[in-house]
Order: C-alpha cells, then sequence, then structure tokens
C-alpha cells in the first residue's frame, strides 16, 4: 500500500511521480529501449496497488508517449521529468478548476453529506466558504474505526459546521440534506470507484430523491481501452505483475446510472459527455495490453 488510507488518490499519485523521478536518475540504463521497460515496470507496480488507478494509468500512459520519440540518456531523463512536472501543474489545476466549477451546485445547499478523503472536495468546501456559503457538513465516519477522520478534520479546521454519522444510520435522515458529493478515485464505464460506503450512500441518496454528485478531475478518467480483466497482460519473457482484485476491503464501484452529476475542471458533464471521453482517449500499447515489445 502507497500510503495510509487518510490519504486521498491526489497526495497518492503525487507520492508516485517522486518515485518515478527517482527510478529515472537511478543507474544507467543500457539502451533506450531497457530504460523505456524499468520505467514501465515502475509505473506498472503502482497501477496493480489499484489506488488512485485512473490518476496513475494517465500518468503512465502520458510518460511512455514522450519517451517513444526519446534516444539518448539524457534525452529520456528530460521527457520523465518534464511529463511529471506538466502532470503535477495539471493536477493541482484542476483541482482549483473543479472546485471553482462545484460553486453553482454548492451555492444551491445548505445541508450536505460528504464521506471519505478527497482534496477536491476539501477545496470546493473552502471555495463555497469563500463565497460566502455557509454549510453544514455531516460526514460519513469509516466503517474502520481505526482509519482517519481526515477529511472531517480538515473541515472543521476551514470553519465550517461539521458533525458526523455512522454509515447504518443515513436511511434515516439523509431526506432532510440537499445532496451527497463525494470524491473520485477512478471513474470508467463501470462506474465510480471510492471509498468503500460511497455505493450504498448513492442508493440511499437515489432512494430518497437526494442528489448525488461526484467531485471528480479529468485524470481520473479511465479510458476503455485500459484492460482490467483478473490477469492483466504482461509484455516480458518474466513473471508477470498481476492485477489485484477490483473488489478491495477499502473500495467500492458506484454505477453511473446512480450519479446525479459529475463535477469536473470543464464543469458539470452529462453521461453521454463522460462516455465519449472515456472511448477516445489514446491508450498507450503496453497498458492496453494489445502491443508487443
Amino acid at each position: 500500500m502507497i500510503l495510509e488510507q487518510r490519504y486521498g488518490a491526489a497526495q497518492v499519485v503525487m507520492r508516485v511521480t517522486e518515485a518515478l523521478l527517482a527510478r529515472a536518475a537511478s543507474g544507467q540504463a543500457t539502451s533506450p529501449d531497457t530504460f523505456r521497460r524499468e520505467m514501465f515496470r515502475t509505473g506498472w507496480g503502482f497501477i496493480c496497488e489499484r489506488r488512485a488507478v485512473a490518476s496513475l494509468v494517465n500518468l503512465v500512459n502520458a510518460m511512455l508517449w514522450s519517451l517513444e520519440a526519446c534516444d539518448t540518456p539524457q534525452e529520456l531523463q528530460t521527457a520523465v521529468q518534464e511529463v511529471i512536472s506538466r502532470f503535477r501543474h495539471q493536477l493541482n489545476q484542476r483541482v482549483l478548476d473543479t472546485a471553482s466549477h462545484s460553486l453553482s451546485l454548492l451555492s444551491n445547499c445548505q445541508r450536505i453529506i460528504t464521506h471519505g478523503y478527497s482534496t477536491t472536495v476539501h477545496y470546493a468546501l473552502q471555495y463555497a466558504l469563500r463565497n460566502g456559503q455557509r454549510l453544514h457538513v455531516t460526514y460519513v465516519t469509516p466503517t474502520n474505526s481505526g482509519e482517519s477522520h481526515a477529511l472531517h478534520e480538515r473541515i472543521a479546521a476551514i470553519g465550517l459546521s461539521v458533525d458526523t454519522i455512522p454509515l447504518a444510520h443515513v436511511e434515516s435522515v439523509i431526506r432532510h440534506y440537499d445532496a451527497v458529493i463525494v470524491g473520485a478515485d477512478t471513474l470508467d464505464v463501470h462506474g465510480l470507484t471510492n471509498k468503500r460506503g460511497t455505493a450504498p450512500l448513492a442508493v440511499s441518496a437515489l432512494t430518497h430523491n437526494v442528489p448525488f454528485f461526484t467531485f471528480c478531475t479529468s485524470e481520473k478518467f479511465l479510458t476503455n481501452a485500459f484492460y482490467q480483466g483478473p490477469i492483466s497482460p504482461w509484455p516480458f519473457n518474466d513473471v508477470p505483475q498481476l492485477m489485484t482484485s477490483p473488489d478491495l476491503i477499502d473500495r467500492d464501484i458506484t454505477p453511473l446510472h446512480e450519479i446525479s452529476g459529475v463535477i469536473t475542471d470543464r464543469g458539470s458533464l452529462p453521461g453521454p459527455a463522460i462516455e465519449a471521453w472515456l472511448a477516445t482517449e489514446q491508450l498507450h500499447p503496453w497498458l492496453s495490453g494489445r502491443g508487443t515489445l
């Protein structure tokens, strides 16, 4: 596990960029192809942990395409540095842009429910507070009492009213709220992958006609071309690294039809726009499993 449960997807991927930079700077690859393989192995190892998987796939994808045009050791290292620098900048900007786009939603709310840890939700609540919106936030407590209530602590720290409620009690009170908002680890054709408890929260919201939104920056969109079978293709002639089960104990999947809206760095997107986005991203053959070395 890369990080403790208290970290959101943004923190996970930032730590991975540090690991990729360190790997690119270590040693001297015998050939450009060897360098590409080693960088792919490093990125794939993190992807296999299935934490923040969409962000990591998109990061590694950008890196692999960039390395295709490089031949010298300096060019290869520089390419990795430039891709990661650009990705970090985009990551930070997209969080801020998504938070900004959330204002139109939050301005119509007084009481909201949230769950899990999300940097984007945290920034969105800060934006709402600066805009004069006095929200009352209810944080759904983790099922594991040993897990951190990091988002709850940060909401309280910025000055918003916040309380907690066990997931088991949500059904009896959710009708009194204006909306449910959560972050995202991954958004793909299967739905929203996020902190376990998100899926039943969405069902409760749907049952009681309470809007359910995810704040999802665009690097968390996972293209349809990415292979997610039980055993992922491995293009090397050694022991493969296999994807772990998508049914992790700390994650669940909420179908797209149960989500009222997706707030992104490009604004609020309807279902058809999301599906078109997922279908058009160009994935490197090593990630899609369709290519050979």
